[in-house]
């Protein structure tokens, strides 16, 4: 699908910007999971991996759709529900470089992703993206210290915004 003024704005502002965190704020169905492909999309030809995080499994198999039919078997996928098998097999490809980009709930932000440019957390308002388990942790406040090592964007959208 073809973007609009303002996603193309979103593109725009987050790619010349120096800043590594922004917000990107609208509601469901206005369009920010297209403004997620296309900055993914940018990124794959530079050989920059991305980590999309959704808040829920039960998000995670329409957004994983939409991100194979795009990228196909660049795509992981990485969440607790996965068998043992499964999660060592999808964290081998990525410890490979054979995915470069990987879907799935907060536990995906500790994969051993190589040349990171892009951490996503899609509807970053969610509470589930706190681990009351220990390590305790925000998955945002994660991505935002990934992002000061590692020099990548992070994207945080919401249509209602915890910051």
């Amino acid at each position: 699908p073809r973007l609009n003024d303002d996603q193309y704005n979103a593109i725009d502002i987050i790619k010349k910007s120096s800043n590594n965190v922004f917000l990107l704020k609208g509601v469901t169905g206005s369009g920010k999971t297209e403004v997620y492909m296309s900055l993914v999309n940018e990124a794959i030809p530079k050989e920059q991996s991305s980590i999309v995080l959704v808040p829920e499994i039960s998000l995670t198999p329409q957004m994983i759709e939409r991100f194979k039919g795009r990228f196909g078997r660049e795509v992981a996928v990485f969440h607790s529900r996965l068998s043992d098998g499964e999660r060592y097999d999808e964290w081998y490809r990525v410890k490979a470089g054979k995915a470069k980009l990987v879907i799935g709930a907060r536990s995906a932000l500790f994969l051993p992703v190589s040349n990171l440019g892009l951490i996503i957390i899609d509807e970053e308002h969610e509470n589930t993206y706190k681990s009351e388990q220990n390590p305790k942790y925000q998955a945002r406040e994660v991505a935002e210290f990934i992002s000061k090592i590692r020099g990548c964007k992070v994207i945080l959208g919401s249509a209602t915004p915890s910051i």
